[in-house]
């Protein structure tokens, strides 16, 4: 029995080949011809691989300026003082390039500004935040991954790998921005003088000039609040070369999603790129998360609520844009509740990065940084000129058909209503109410009403000192598949009103709604009063 059974493996192949060939009709016993790579190409070379690279002779030589203390012990560092004069990190000779950086300092990343300028020039052509340098917005400390930019400790290790070539010269300085001083005046666990920072610099220097050569920029601005009617402008560069990337911030004031808005590129003059919403130029959809990712992420996104902050990047490394006179990169700002674009009341903030061939004409030099001051929620409110808000007027009386006959209230509704609130009253079938409107002379007036829409609002009637005055207007919602719950108010003329100097009652009344409507509610956003000439 044993064996037999030392005798059974030896037959398994047997019996395989034999069912094989039982089974298939061919004896399938044969091996595979050993594998041998496919003829060469007429021209051989290295292959293209960038490990490849480390194979090859290197012809360069490499070096490092860093905040080392020559003196030693363990404070290898700067200090940058707090009054705001700019402290040289690196001054070096060329021809070279700068191929990697490393920052760590205690301040947020807003209260440094590094400058980079080239050929020994005045003006720097790389100017912005530390923090959105190395690829965080919003001076909040938060760790990314892509090809150009990590950020690791987190968000306290800053690296970046840009390479950044000269034939002459290159200087890096950094300065302390306004809100550094104020603040540190506030912690007494803190130098009150200086902040200390840790750096590297590594750079290569080369044996001749770089044939060909494109400068490195990076130019940071902010807009608050963005101009009403027009998209915020994220990065212009006149000259000859190619956009390469751009570091976003933003900040909330309208509740819900801000990014609606569409990225727009202009290329020498011509629009030569429009995209489909914030997050889809980000590569990402249905809103931000928080991520990193080689060439896009959100290090930052705090929520969709008032005050919220959002940090995301987007890096041309595999698709730059080129451009030969002139470049232009807008995105527009579109809260989803409003259904026109351009109407947002957010702060944006840009690091935009593209490489040209000489180096970019002197722009404003950056001082006091907007989103390092306090915040202002209410900034950009505006108004329709010359009237008189609905939720500051005086009710003078009411009458609900409604349950619990409910009276008029003040609601808020950013961003498209005259000073962000309006009049809501559930007047129910045949309810009404009046308001005292003030009017500083007797006379005939043109009556412009600003009625807001809604799914539940009814046909509104319009009595002035107990005159009826025009057709009702029907200021019911008609949905469809992009309906915001609020629509901008349509604003009413109604000529010919006689009114009293002083007190006027012009009331408001429903009876009557679209079939379509859910409710018989009254929404009145402003007034305005123009006297029509005699």
């Amino acid at each position: 029995m044993l064996q037999s059974r030392h005798c059974l493996p030896s037959l398994v192949p047997v019996l395989l080949a034999f069912l094989s060939s039982s089974l298939f009709g061919e004896d399938l016993r044969f091996p595979l011809p050993a594998p041998v790579p496919a003829p060469l190409p007429a021209r051989s070379s290295l292959p293209q691989n960038p490990m490849s690279d480390l194979t090859r002779s290197q012809d360069y030589s490499a070096s490092r300026v860093s905040s080392h203390q020559p003196q030693g012990g363990p404070r290898d560092n700067y200090y940058i003082p707090i009054t705001g004069e700019e402290v040289t990190l690196a001054d070096i000779k060329g021809p070279g390039a700068i191929t990697h950086m490393w920052t760590t300092q205690r301040c947020s990343g807003r209260e440094l500004i590094l400058r980079i300028y080239w050929e020994g020039n005045k003006h720097p052509s790389v100017e912005a935040p530390i923090g959105d340098f190395f690829g965080v917005a919003m001076g909040v400390n938060a760790p990314m991954e892509s090809v150009p930019i990590q950020v690791t400790s987190e968000g306290r290790s800053r690296n970046c790998w840009w390479n950044m070539p000269f034939n002459k010269s290159a200087r890096v300085t950094v300065a302390a921005a306004p809100s550094l001083k104020e603040n540190r005046k506030q912690d007494p666990n803190l130098r009150n003088d200086a902040e200390a920072l840790y750096f590297y610099v590594d750079y290569r220097s080369y044996p001749k000039p770089i044939p060909d050569i494109h400068y490195f920029h990076a130019r940071f601005t902010e807009t608050d609040p963005p101009v009403r009617g027009k998209p915020v402008t994220l990065l212009e560069a006149e000259g000859d070369g190619h956009f390469v990337g751009v570091v976003l911030g933003a900040r909330n004031r309208v509740s819900g999603w801000f990014g609606e808005g569409d990225d727009i590129f202009t290329v020498d003059g011509k629009v030569a790129m429009i995209g489909t919403g914030t997050e889809d130029y980000f590569c990402d959809a249905w809103g931000f998360r928080q991520f990193s990712s080689l060439y896009h992420g959100a290090p930052v996104m705090e929520g969709r609520r008032p005050g919220d902050r959002l940090s995301a990047y987007r890096f041309h490394i595999l698709d730059p844009v080129p451009f030969r006179k002139t470049f232009k990169l807008e995105i527009e700002h579109w809260p989803w509740i409003s259904p026109v674009p351009n109407t947002g009341r957010d702060y944006y903030s840009s690091l935009g990065f593209w490489y040209q061939k000489t180096v970019h004409r002197p722009w404003p030099r950056l001082g006091r940084i907007i989103s390092n001051g306090p915040w202002d929620p209410d900034k950009g409110r505006w108004h329709v000129p010359g009237a008189l808000e609905a939720e500051d007027l005086e009710v003078v009386s009411y009458q609900s058909n409604a349950k619990g006959n409910p009276r008029p209230r003040i609601k808020e509704a950013k961003p498209n209503l005259s000073g962000d609130h309006m009049l809501v009253f559930d007047a129910g079938n045949g309810g009404r109410f009046s308001l005292n409107v003030p009017a500083e002379q007797a006379g005939r007036y043109a009556v412009k009403i600003y009625y807001p829409r809604a799914p539940e609002f009814g046909i509104v009637g319009l009595e002035v000192n107990g005159k009826p005055f025009g057709e009702p207007v029907d200021t019911y919602l008609r949905r469809n598949d992009l309906t915001r719950p609020l629509w901008p108010p349509e604003m009413h003329c109604f000529e010919g009103v006689t009114l009293k100097k002083g007190r006027n009652e012009f009331t408001f009344s429903v009876s009557d709604k679209n079939r379509r409507a859910d409710g018989y509610q009254i929404g009145l956003d402003c007034i305005v009063l123009e006297r029509e000439e005699k």
